[in-house]
């Protein structure tokens, strides 16, 4: 594999990499927040965060 191919590999695995972290600190705070509001506020927070 030529070091171009590994490196824009690289660069995909990093930008998903950020993606999943970014979901997942939204995920997160959907869920915080749910329980803030109670139970009927939990589904509705990951509702919002699947779509």
């Amino acid at each position: 594999m030529s070091s171009s191919n590994q490196q824009q590999n690289a660069n995909r695995n990093q930008q998903q990499n950020q993606q999943n972290q970014n979901q997942n600190q939204q995920n997160q705070q959907n869920q915080n927040a749910a329980q803030q509001l109670g139970g009927a506020g939990s589904n509705q927070a990951n509702q919002n965060s699947n779509r």
